[in-house]
This record gives structure tokens, C-alpha cells and sequence, in this order.
């Protein structure tokens, strides 16, 4: 995506190549940033003391757009800043060499642009790509697209959602159209041979969850009221090998789009028993733990559940931009308490997803931040400069990221928590 990346002198070292260690190595014991063709390791010494007397950053801004104040354009801190706003990878813990599959930073790393999506109509502030899935039987990932509208305006659904075909040589992407079509989808599960999109709906079609095959494209309404109740905006949803369903409802179309009806309840988490049918909220603004829920997945074992807030707004510095924890998983039809996974440093964790090794990968703006299994932030997998990482999946070892205006697939080490 970027050039090779240049030496700062005076701060960063750029080393030659040299035999191949039996493990990763991490080098930033000398306390300086470390610059390799693709990827800038940063010391904890400079994570911890910023190395510019004045300087801030917007809650929308990732990393490498903080801004110096101090007059001197060439300091170290302005050259680290271009250092890594040129990289494609920022590694700050020795295991993200190990899930980037290459030694230490001097080894080149590629990720590649798959897609770049067409722009939006003029009523739309942006476009968003979300409810990234795969599934099996076509070999191809599904993702939906969205318009959050200008002041003045309201989303509109669209009849497509797009498909990139992976069976041939290249990667091929193209609008499909699910029949009866999808009303404002959003995130999506694959489940046992079908499709499920958390749709959120629209003034005249309740949002909920559908189910849609991936090779004919039909779809069916399979869950879209509590009790009469209209869901607000279903935005994420898994489900557990035992046909139990989370989903999370949030406020977007309501406050971010005007395109649903007024709330009829709070924001929250669902579970939904597929068998029985039984439907509850099992985390919800009632509890003060949620503002907007977002994205959610599951690990490997099913006993974790991981689900992204974002307050009231994206920009809101007092918002929840976190990934909440809940343990202990099992078939009773409550969550326990949650726990504070992570907060993350730029914009909201959107999408969500976990390896197969426990590790939690969320979309945030300029990256997909990578955590450990205790919630350590590992390292950033960067997408193009303006672009924002929104949801992931994993295909094999490969990962798919899409953006607001592209898709992105980097080869790692690990696979995905679901398995097909």
C-alpha cells in the first residue's frame, strides 16, 4: 500500500537484514522507534511520554494524527508522526510478529487493497460498509453498505448488498440482490448454511434479523418484534452452535440516520433461542452499561462473549468507545457481569472479531486494532490513509477488512474463531 518507509535520524533505526531468529524478536530495548519497510515498532518509552512538550488529539483521529504544537517541524516527534502515518503496520508487543507471520519489523509485511468502492449519492455524509460474512457454499464474503445521510435528508435502504467471489485467480466484486430485498442491513452471521442480517429497518419495516441463503439470495424475516415492541436498530449479531443468538440494538437509525420510528425501548443486548423462541434482553441501557451497542463475537469455545459500545456520538470524548467482556457463556438465558475489555484511542471499536487463538480484532478509525486474549493492545493493521476500518473476517489464515471505502485482505498466522 505505502513505499518503503524512510530512516529518522536521530530517532529510528532502520537495520539491515539478518539470519532468521527461531522466534519473533522484539528490538525496541534501545528505547528509539524502529522503521522497516512496512511495519514501525514503538517503544514503550515513547507510548508512555509522548516526545513533544504540546500536543493533542481529536477522539477521531487515530494515532499518527496527533498534533505537535511546539514550532519545530522537524522534531522527533513530528518525524515519528510521518513515520507512521506511512507504515502499514505499528506493532507495540513482540506477539503481533508472530500474528503478522515475519520475524521483526526489518521483514516486509504486504497488505492489499481487494475493492474500492463507487461513491455514494450527494444526500449521503459518508458511506459505511458493514456486516462483512462469509460463507461457505459460494466461497465468497457478503457486506453491506450504507449512506448516513446529510442533515436535511434520511437514509434510504438500498436493494444490494456486495459480493466478492473468491474462487478465481483475483478477488471479484459485485452487487447482488437479495430477494425480497434487505431494509438498512448491518451486520450478519453465518450459521448452518444460511446468511443472518441484523436489518435495521426503516419508518414502514421493523428492523430485525433476517435470514438469507447465500447461493439464491432469498431471504425471510425470522425475527422482528419483542412482544409488539419494534426492535430500535439490530446492528451486529452471532450465533452459537446451540442456535443462540446475541444481537445488539442500538439508536443508529433513530439519532445517526432518521430512518427508523421514535424508540420503544432502550438500547441493549438480545438473546434470541432459536429453538424455543424465547426472546430477552440480557444487557441493556438499564443497567448503565451500554450507550449504542455495536458489534459482538464470539470466541472459539463459545464462552465469551465480546460487545462494542459507542455512546452518543462518534466524536463524543465522553462516550463509551469500549469492548465489553462477558464471561462464563453457558445456556442459561442471562450474561453475567460484564468487565471492561478495552477502550481504544481512536474513534469507536465498530465491527468485531476474535482468532482462533482468543486474541479480539475491532475496526476503528485508520486500522484494525489487535489485543491479547487480556485485552494488551498488540498492534495496528492499517488501512488506506482517510479510509476507517468498520468489520473484518477471517477466510483461512487470510483477513478481510472493509473500510467505508475499501476492502482490504492481509495474510496472518491464525484463523478465526468460527468455524464452518
Amino acid at each position: 500500500m505505502h513505499p518503503t518507509l524512510s530512516v529518522i535520524a536521530g530517532c529510528i533505526t532502520l537495520a539491515a537484514a539478518y539470519p532468521k531468529p527461531s522466534t519473533p524478536r522484539f528490538s525496541s530495548s534501545a528505547n528509539i522507534p524502529l522503521v522497516g519497510p512496512s511495519v514501525v515498532e514503538v517503544p514503550v518509552s515513547f507510548r508512555n511520554v509522548f516526545p513533544a512538550k504540546d500536543f493533542n488529539r481529536a477522539v477521531t483521529e487515530p494515532y499518527w494524527g496527533t498534533v505537535i504544537n511546539d514550532t519545530d517541524s522537524n522534531s522527533v516527534a513530528n518525524r515519528l508522526l510521518e513515520a507512521l502515518g506511512k507504515a502499514d503496520f505499528i506493532a507495540f508487543e513482540p506477539e503481533f510478529y508472530k500474528i503478522l507471520g515475519i520475524r521483526d519489523y526489518k521483514q516486509k509485511k504486504e497488505i492489499k487493497t481487494v475493492f474500492n468502492f463507487p461513491p455514494g449519492p450527494h444526500w449521503a455524509n459518508r458511506l459505511v460498509h458493514d456486516g462483512f460474512v462469509y460463507a461457505p457454499e459460494c466461497n465468497c464474503v457478503f457486506v453491506a453498505e450504507l449512506h448516513p445521510p446529510k442533515e436535511g435528508y434520511s437514509m434510504k435502504f438500498l436493494p444490494w448488498v456486495w459480493r466478492t467471489n473468491l474462487n478465481g485467480s483475483h478477488p471479484v466484486t459485485e452487487k447482488v440482490y437479495p430477494n425480497p430485498p434487505l431494509t438498512i442491513a448491518n451486520g450478519a452471521y453465518y450459521h448452518k448454511g444460511s446468511i443472518y442480517w441484523a436489518q435495521e429497518g426503516n419508518y414502514t419495516t421493523p428492523g430485525g434479523i433476517i435470514k438469507m441463503n447465500p447461493q439464491t439470495l432469498e431471504t425471510e424475516v425470522v425475527l422482528n418484534n419483542f412482544m409488539g415492541h419494534r426492535f430500535n436498530s439490530p446492528n451486529d449479531v452471532v450465533i452459537t452452535k446451540s442456535r443462540v443468538a446475541y444481537f445488539t440494538d442500538g439508536y443508529y437509525g433513530w439519532d445517526n440516520f432518521n430512518d427508523t420510528v421514535k424508540p420503544e425501548m432502550a438500547n441493549g443486548v438480545w438473546r434470541w433461542n432459536m429453538t424455543s423462541g424465547n426472546v430477552r434482553m440480557v444487557a441493556g441501557a438499564g443497567t448503565r452499561i451500554f450507550v449504542n451497542p455495536n458489534g459482538v463475537a464470539l470466541n472459539a469455545e463459545e464462552d465469551k462473549l465480546f460487545v462494542t459500545t459507542r455512546g452518543f456520538a462518534s466524536g463524543d470524548a465522553d462516550g463509551n468507545r469500549n469492548i465489553y467482556e462477558f464471561d462464563g457463556l453457558d445456556n442459561r438465558a442471562t450474561l453475567a457481569a460484564p468487565r471492561l475489555f478495552t477502550y481504544d484511542d481512536a474513534g469507536f471499536p465498530d465491527g468485531v472479531k476474535v482468532d482462533a487463538e482468543g486474541r479480539v480484532y475491532g475496526g476503528v478509525a485508520g486500522a484494525v486494532d489487535v489485543w491479547s486474549k487480556d485485552g494488551d493492545l498488540l498492534g495496528k493493521i492499517k488501512v488506506a490513509k482517510g479510509d476507517t476500518a468498520v468489520n473484518m473476517q477471517f477466510v483461512g489464515k487470510a483477513l478481510y477488512i472493509h473500510g467505508r471505502s475499501s476492502i482490504y485482505t492481509v495474510e496472518l498466522s491464525v484463523g478465526g474463531a468460527q468455524q464452518y
